[in-house]
Order: structure tokens, then C-alpha cells, then sequence
């Protein structure tokens, strides 16, 4: 999984890090309200967010909330997002991805039901999964290119490196939002998460942060571990 996080600079974020009251949580965490746009837990659990763009707003609880509360939770993927149907329009527009360790579910509060993601290349942005543009498809393409040899860490950091100058213009900025690294006006990409799974169970977690104008700097941080059978808190 390859991703990058694009956030106000001036949002509070703390990095990817074990949280202290639920230490088997690997995450970053949004300061404001507390939820996740991404994260892995011990036992063997996943979770990402992002907003839909151009999805007219129905409700207005934190999507980082979903990612926080499906790594707490036991459930399976599929009772997740099957209770989740019943009262995802409380949220901000969002789509969201979870792993239970064994089923990748999708889904989006722009349309009904959700959807068990077959094996292959996914690109997820801020449109729904169902729709396509320019973005996602290089992204799709860039991934198969990127994994299609021997590769790395790096390799995927690389991959979603798409510098863009800053800009003014509203027109520049619509344009620029289509690229996948950005930074226009105070908001940007803050961040990039590589996450690996290996046959064995083993978990490897890579988060890059990226100097901004506030007082983050940039860091690249590594996590390994391997899954342990899911249990409470």
C-alpha cells in the first residue's frame, strides 16, 4: 500500500506512532478530532480514509473516526461496514478501506452498500471507487510499474513523489489538485505511508513526513512487527 496524505499544513497532526491508550494501534493521528486517516494495527488490522471532493457534505462526524474505530474494533470487515451502512450519512463525505486480515471491503457514503475488493491493483482517491479519471489510472499503472520487479521501500516513495510548484490562480489549483504531490497556498501532501505485509505475517511501516511552512520537519520512520491473533485492549 502506497499513499499520501494531503491536509492543511496548519492542521495539528501527530506522526505514525503506537498510540498510549491502545498500544497495539499504529497510526498517525489528526490533533483536531482525535481519528486517523490511516493506520495498522497488531493484530493484523488496516484502515484508510479520504474525502470525496466534489461529494456535496450530508453529514458531519470526523471520517478519521472510522479508521480509529475499526482498528478497535473485533469485528470482521464485512460486519464493519455492514453496521457502518446503516448510519454512515452522520459522517463527512469519505471513502474508506479495511482490512480484517483476511477481506479487503470498500466503501462510500455517496452510494449505497459496500463492496469486497477482489485481488489485483487498486487506486483509491477522492472520487468514488466506481468512478475514473486520470489520477487513479496512472496511479494503477505507476503501482504495476513500480511492483513489477524487484522493489523496495523507496521505490514507492519515489513513486509518489510528483513535485508541483506552488500556485495562485483558482485554475492552477483545480489542475494541480489532479497531481499526486502537491502544495498550494498552506495545504498540501504532509505525508507518505508504505505499508508491506509479508507471507510470514510480518508488518512493515514506513511513514515520510515532509517540511512544510509550519513546524513540521521532514522524517522518515519505520515500524516492523508481526500480527498477533486479534484480543481486546
Amino acid at each position: 500500500m502506497a499513499a499520501n496524505r494531503d491536509e492543511f499544513f496548519a492542521r495539528p497532526t501527530l506522526a505514525a506512532n503506537y498510540w498510549p491508550e491502545h498500544p497495539h494501534i499504529l497510526a498517525g493521528r489528526d490533533l483536531e478530532f482525535g481519528g486517523s486517516w490511516l493506520g495498522i494495527s497488531l493484530n493484523g488490522r488496516f484502515a484508510a480514509v479520504t474525502n470525496l471532493r466534489e461529494v456535496e457534505a450530508s453529514g458531519d462526524q470526523s471520517r478519521g473516526d472510522l479508521v480509529k474505530d475499526f482498528l478497535l474494533s473485533q469485528q470482521t470487515s464485512t460486519q464493519f461496514l455492514r453496521d457502518l451502512e446503516t448510519k454512515k450519512g452522520q459522517y463527512r463525505p469519505f471513502n474508506l478501506i479495511v482490512n480484517d486480515g483476511k477481506s479487503l471491503c470498500y466503501i462510500n457514503n455517496f452510494e449505497p452498500s459496500w463492496t469486497t475488493l477482489p485481488e489485483g491493483i487498486h487506486a483509491i482517491g477522492n472520487i468514488p471507487l466506481s468512478d475514473d479519471n486520470k489520477k487513479t489510472k496512472k496511479g494503477r499503472a505507476d503501482m504495476s510499474a513500480a511492483i513489477s520487479s524487484a522493489f523496495d521501500h523507496q521505490t514507492l516513495l519515489t513513486m509518489l513523489q510528483d513535485p508541483n510548484p506552488t500556485l495562485d490562480s483558482e485554475e492552477e489549483i483545480y489542475r494541480a489538485l489532479s497531481q499526486r504531490f502537491i502544495n498550494i497556498n498552506g495545504y498540501g501532501t504532509r505525508s507518505s505511508s508504505i505499508i508491506c505485509k509479508s507471507k510470514n505475517g510480518q508488518w512493515d511501516f514506513w511513514e515520510k513526513s515532509y517540511a512544510n511552512s509550519t513546524s513540521q520537519k521532514e522524517a522518515l520512520n519505520h515500524f516492523t512487527f508481526s500480527a498477533k491473533p486479534s484480543s481486546s485492549d
